[in-house]
């Protein structure tokens, strides 16, 4: 079986917007992240990409991504399921708070002398550093280490893919941290620790039970 995913991370939210932790919890889309979403939909028209199967997270923000990208595309009668393990990280008692006040308190927590040498480190670190730092900083205990993460978006794929038996293409809209994760967990040379653009498009293959990455964070499918 041969089975192509196009992966892509889910339109520009609010709380992308100002700055705010959104893993677990969620936000509406902007009028631009509905727009962008209504872009790649055209442009993957344009080049006549259909899916044989449709696949988000259970969080509204992606559903929505995902109901966009395929009306404007032409497949809006296209079933699209939800799958709980493809869910962005969870941040636990961080959630919904500003960016910058986490990125603070994890550099101060490892010693570091501001954030930029926090946002470096983390971008070329050789594991999950913010996931395993979150994970200790929260009192509530609630924050998913690296294990547990990965562990969960394997099964998330995993699904997708028995789930897309006998398809051909399939569409997958997720999150940031999430793609990052994914895709180091096939390569992890493909990317640093960071968050592909919105509405961007990473494409994997998966034949003869292996990961194959074809392209990361797409932005050509992009129709003007």
């Amino acid at each position: 079986m041969s089975l192509q995913i196009y992966l892509v991370r889910h339109g520009k939210t609010v709380f992308n917007t100002i700055g705010r932790l959104q893993g677990w919890s969620d936000s509406p889309l902007t009028a631009e992240g509905k727009d962008i979403a209504a872009r790649l939909g055209r442009g993957l028209a344009e080049r006549n990409i259909r899916f044989d199967s449709a696949f988000s997270s259970t969080a509204p923000r992606a559903a929505e991504t995902a109901r966009i990208i395929l009306m404007h595309q032409g497949q809006a009668g296209l079933p699209l399921a939800q799958l709980p393990d493809l869910r962005e990280y969870c941040f636990g008692g961080f959630e919904g708070e500003f960016n910058h006040a986490l990125h603070e308190m994890i550099a101060a927590s490892l010693g570091l002398p501001d954030v930029q040498a926090w946002k470096q480190a983390y971008q070329n670190a050789d594991h999950h550093l913010l996931a395993e730092t979150v994970a200790a900083l929260d009192q509530l205990g609630l924050a998913e280490n690296e294990q547990q993460f990965v562990t969960r978006l394997q099964n998330g794929m995993a699904e997708v893919v028995r789930q897309s038996n006998g398809a051909q293409r399939v569409l997958v809209v997720a999150h940031g941290m999430a793609i990052t994760s994914i895709l180091k967990n096939i390569d992890f040379n493909s990317i640093t620790y960071r968050s592909v653009e919105n509405a961007s498009v990473s494409r994997l293959r998966f034949e003869y039970g292996k990961w194959k990455i074809d392209s990361v964070g797409e932005t050509a499918f992009l129709m003007d």
